[in-house]
């Protein structure tokens, strides 16, 4: 494995860190924080203070990010690619506050769900609210062409998440399925970030649909490496609790890969309780054990690497331009993730 995924793409382009990556965009991003703290509060005491605990609780701003990279790859007006990326911030945030609800988590960014403070309702509506705004902000700053791919992938997130859940507790899910999943469920949000980039920088339909397949590769890459945590990660560090997807019955590459590969008879002891439910913490810790000790883990991690050199190679097409180091550095992060 090399120890540069930016390196590796060419020895004569200008490496970055992803810390100097935040620093060339550092001032876009703090305008972003800027305008999400100037969205329109609705007039409802509780609800605004939901809205204000919800934005403070700021995350790694991976999709606003991407959309900023992507768009200096062309010649993209500042407002409006502002104005898209606080919107992408804005869905993603909505996404997250459904999801807790889905799966009635109790901890986000290591601070308490709105779901587990102030209850499933109040949590469902903001989500709603904070879509609704997005999308009124669009048509507000008149960014028409990012309207309508956002409102398209949103639409095939919403297509994924229903998969998802209509594939609970099947052991026997195949990996394919689970790979068309994750593409609907967390592919959308990064596809969306670098087609608008690309649409608001006026790159050529080809370029662009480079960029579209970058996002996807790169989605592949964040989500697989998520599904590892999910069995070898500490909560205190990940800001979340772990085992989640296995207790709600959510079968991910780390599980298909270890019932692929263990025996028959201890893999059908951890299928029981999968698809039984109501797993025990001792329950739990067994079928962690069984995903780890094996070579699950490091066969997921090894997916997620393909994915992240797709996603590299996707930029073959723009070696040269400067823009291209800070999306190469985005990929080695994605990855470095899961090392």
């Amino acid at each position: 494995m090399p120890d540069s995924l930016a390196r590796a793409a060419s020895s004569e382009m200008t490496t970055l860190t992803l810390p100097e990556v935040f620093a060339l965009v550092n001032g876009d991003l703090q305008e972003v924080e800027n305008r999400l703290a100037t969205v329109e509060r609705p007039d409802v005491p509780m609800t605004s203070e939901i809205m204000d605990h919800v934005l403070a609780m700021q995350g790694k701003r991976v999709r606003p990010l991407l959309l900023m990279l992507v768009s200096r790859l062309g010649n993209a007006p500042r407002d409006g690619v502002l104005w898209a990326s606080t919107v992408i911030e804005l869905v993603h945030t909505a996404t997250l506050l459904h999801d807790d609800c889905l799966d009635d988590t109790t901890l986000r960014r290591g601070v308490p769900t709105v779901n587990h403070q102030w209850g499933q309702q109040a949590a469902i509506l903001m989500g709603d609210y904070l879509f609704t705004k997005a999308f009124d902000l669009l048509c507000e700053h008149r960014l028409h062409g990012a309207l309508h791919v956002l409102v398209h992938h949103v639409y095939r997130m919403t297509c994924g998440m229903n998969r998802e859940y209509a594939g609970r507790r099947r052991a026997d899910l195949a990996v394919e399925e689970y790979l068309r999943i994750i593409d609907e469920k967390t592919g959308a949000l990064f596809v969306s970030s670098c087609e608008i980039g690309a649409l608001l920088g006026g790159l050529p339909e080809a370029r662009a649909a480079e960029v579209s397949q970058f996002g996807r590769d790169l989605g592949y890459a964040f989500q697989i490496i998520d599904d590892v945590f999910d069995f070898t990660g500490d909560p205190t560090e990940i800001g979340k609790p772990v085992g989640t997807d296995f207790r709600l019955g959510f079968a991910t590459l780390p599980l298909l890969y270890a019932l692929e590969d263990a025996d028959p008879k201890r893999a059908e002891k951890v299928m029981r309780v999968f698809e039984r439910g109501d797993v025990t913490d001792e329950e739990w810790e067994t079928a962690r054990s069984f995903v780890c000790e094996g070579t699950a883990i490091a066969r997921a991690r090894e997916t997620a690497l393909d994915y992240a050199y797709s996603a590299r190679d996707r930029l073959v097409s723009f070696n040269g331009h400067e823009g291209v180091a800070p999306l190469l550095a985005t990929v080695e992060y994605m990855i470095s993730r899961g090392r």
